[in-house]
């Protein structure tokens, strides 16, 4: 039983993390850190003022 719970909540962080992806690709953003967002200078605080 508790390998079944432990599937279904593995298959609900998955279902979170792609459907996290898609959103960012279908809307043409990034999660920054490194990437090419503009006003990133590289490092998080760029894009996300509160980290």
């Amino acid at each position: 039983m508790a390998t079944f719970i432990l599937g279904v909540l593995l298959l609900v962080a998955l279902f979170f993390a792609v459907r996290h992806i898609v959103r960012n690709f279908r809307d043409g953003k990034e999660d920054c850190c490194g990437g090419s967002c503009p006003g990133c200078s590289g490092s998080c605080k760029g894009c996300h003022p509160g980290i």
